[in-house]
């Protein structure tokens, strides 16, 4: 019997796991399917440590868990909604955690995560504002069950794919935070995204993990990202 099997409560549901209270230092991140394995998430989580990306330290990996060093704080898009946090300030921080994970190049030999064709960066591969806690010690960059090597505009395309969907699927709902304006901010911020069909049909392969009314937008998507990348800037 180990800790893993009596977490404590729960603190965050996501698409694909769960994350519960171990203890004041220590979190449960266990995946919602029992048969799914841990270990691309953890390698991935891993290397993006000791490249110096922050992220939570991974502290132990079987099967669907992963423990993981708790950090504390709301989600970026949480501290945004509410007023605390800029929308210009917060995808300049989001351009910056790419640009820290894309730093990180492949080394030479085998690699414990896989590597798509046109790259050697360590791209997140779902680096959005709901992916990134606002925690005392500065923003800190989770779930990497994505991640990959690969190119670093793919990269970019995909969270400019994720933040369109977004702003297509609630543009008349939120009231808080414009979230076509949030987009345009981060393409401003951003490096050159490249691969964005690819980036759609990445997206596309994971409409089962998305809310519906964003899976919905998925073929508009593309056509937004274009028109704001393409727009004079000052």
């Amino acid at each position: 019997m180990t800790a893993c099997d009596h977490p404590g409560a729960l603190l965050a549901t996501g698409a694909t796991a769960l994350v519960y209270e171990l203890d004041e230092h220590r979190v449960l991140r266990r995946y919602r399917d029992v048969h799914r394995s841990v270990g691309q998430a953890a390698s991935a989580t891993e290397i993006a440590w000791h490249a110096g990306i922050p992220t939570p330290r991974v502290l132990a990996a079987h099967g669907p868990d992963l423990v993981l060093e708790r950090v504390d704080g709301p989600t970026m898009l949480a501290e945004m909604t509410a007023g605390r946090l800029g929308m210009d300030s917060a995808m300049q921080l989001l351009a910056d955690l790419h640009r820290s994970t894309h730093a990180v190049q492949r080394p030479d030999g085998t690699s414990p995560i896989p590597e798509r064709e046109g790259g050697d960066r360590l791209i997140h591969l779902d680096l959005h504002p709901n992916n990134v806690l606002m925690a005392p010690q500065g923003p800190q960059l989770i779930d990497w069950e994505n991640a990959c090597w690969g190119p670093p505009g793919l990269d970019v395309a995909v969270t400019a794919v994720i933040l369109a969907c977004y702003a297509l699927a609630y543009r008349t709902e939120d009231d808080a935070l414009d979230a076509t304006d949030l987009l345009d901010a981060f393409l401003q911020a951003a490096e050159p995204l490249t691969h964005l069909p690819e980036a759609v049909e990445f997206r596309r392969d994971r409409v089962a993990f998305m809310p519906a009314a964003e899976a919905a937008q998925l073929d508009n998507a593309a056509g937004l990202v274009r028109y704001l990348a393409d727009q004079p800037r000052q």
